[in-house]
């Protein structure tokens, strides 16, 4: 178990198939100020590179890769099946036929910005995916900074409301009070807000204090979960994975 106090990303295949996985990096840019130098795909050899910025693997059933940066920053998005695009004429549910949806992270930024992620659904929904966290390492959500600890996505048209998750079109999202991330009917939209963030120095220093066996399991790690490759899987399958229930329990 890593005792460091870097994030790391871990994906996980929580199905009996195994499934492509596509691993899209950030590009660097000097003007940005909280991750002018990402890690790319050359960072990690057990990708097969499909261009520059933009690597993939078959990923087995019930396998986990771990994306470890170094302590580097690492942002980008993952999608299941396909690279990210927007619906394909033709195509079965998988392969884009409502479109893609990606998890989207960045972490170990520079200080003082904030680590964040979420699942954007924006171009569409062609899989199930999680993203869970340790629940004491500090992640929050929305303006009133409420802590939470797993996000995950639903059906194409489910997902207004749906905490850390942007919702089909919503190409500009706003906060309204304690509510999630929904689309902005008109106007000039305020800043998006739908991610889930935390201090990426806070989080390093409360770590830090900690004795090394406190750094066990998820402590350090963005738990992303592949949860479903059956487009009539429900989201329930989600809801009982984040909770460790059976399948078919009842939530």
């Amino acid at each position: 178990m890593s005792t460091t106090s870097d994030t790391k990303l871990s994906i996980y295949n929580d199905t009996a198939q195994e499934v492509e996985v596509y691993v899209t990096f950030a590009a660097g840019n000097h003007r940005n100020e909280c991750c002018p130098e990402p890690v790319g795909v050359e960072h990690f050899p057990f990708l097969d590179r499909t261009h520059a910025l933009q690597g993939k693997l078959v990923l087995g059933a019930g396998k986990v890769q771990e994306l470890d940066p170094g302590g580097k920053c690492l942002s980008g998005n993952v999608s299941f099946y396909i690279p990210p695009q927007c619906p394909v004429p033709g195509a079965d549910f998988h392969h884009g036929e409502t479109g893609t949806n990606i998890a989207e992270f960045t972490l170990n930024p520079k200080k003082p910005c904030m680590e964040a992620f979420d699942i954007s659904c924006v171009n569409g929904v062609n899989c199930y995916m999680a993203i869970k966290v340790d629940p004491k390492e500090g992640w929050t959500y929305g303006p009133d900074n409420e802590p939470i600890d797993s996000i995950y996505n639903r059906a194409l048209q489910e997902n207004s409301g749906n905490p850390g998750v942007y919702p089909v079109n919503c190409t500009d999202c706003v906060s309204l009070g304690r509510s999630p991330a929904v689309p902005q009917p008109s106007g000039r939209p305020r800043p998006e807000v739908a991610d889930l963030q935390r201090s990426a120095e806070g989080a390093r220093r409360d770590r830090a204090d900690r004795p090394p066996a406190a750094d066990a399991g998820l402590a350090a790690r963005t738990r992303l979960v592949f949860v479903g490759n059956d487009e009539l899987v429900d989201h329930l399958q989600v809801a009982r994975w984040i909770h460790g229930l059976p399948q078919g329990s009842p939530v």
